[in-house]
């Protein structure tokens, strides 16, 4: 599901507007956002160190990814969504990626989610066409 809309919210034009973006116009069946930076006042230590965390799902991809802000490190972490989450084999399936800036993020990020990103384009295509 495509959600372009959220993108018309402010809090999302800030802070990570551009991991936001790109998750905002995949094609992602599924998003958790727990993270907490757009509260004003945090109310414990945790939640000040950990500002960015969101879990998808896609079934395009095949994968669960995390993307994760804490204690200063920017990470994705990427496991099979086909597997039974107590098997050997879908924790062997974790791939872990930090990086040092949000650009870095991004660019895997696309990489990654670029076969949800595709299908945007060509349904976007495909409503130009149908428009004429």
């Amino acid at each position: 599901m495509i959600r372009t809309y959220n993108l018309q919210n402010a809090i999302y034009k800030t802070k990570y507007r551009d991991i936001y973006k790109l998750i905002f116009t995949a094609d992602i069946d599924e998003i958790n956002d727990h993270s907490n930076w757009f509260y004003k006042e945090r109310n414990n230590y945790v939640e000040s160190n950990q500002p960015l965390w969101i879990i998808m799902e896609s079934k395009i991809i095949n994968k669960r990814i995390w993307i994760t802000h804490s204690w200063g490190q920017l990470e994705i972490t990427t496991a099979q969504l086909d597997l039974n989450v107590d098997s050997t084999a879908y924790h062997d399936s974790y791939e872990r990626y930090t990086f040092k800036n949000q650009k870095e993020l991004c660019d895997k990020l696309k990489q990654l989610l670029e076969p949800c990103l595709k299908k945007d384009k060509e349904q976007e295509m495909d409503e130009i066409e149908y428009d004429r």
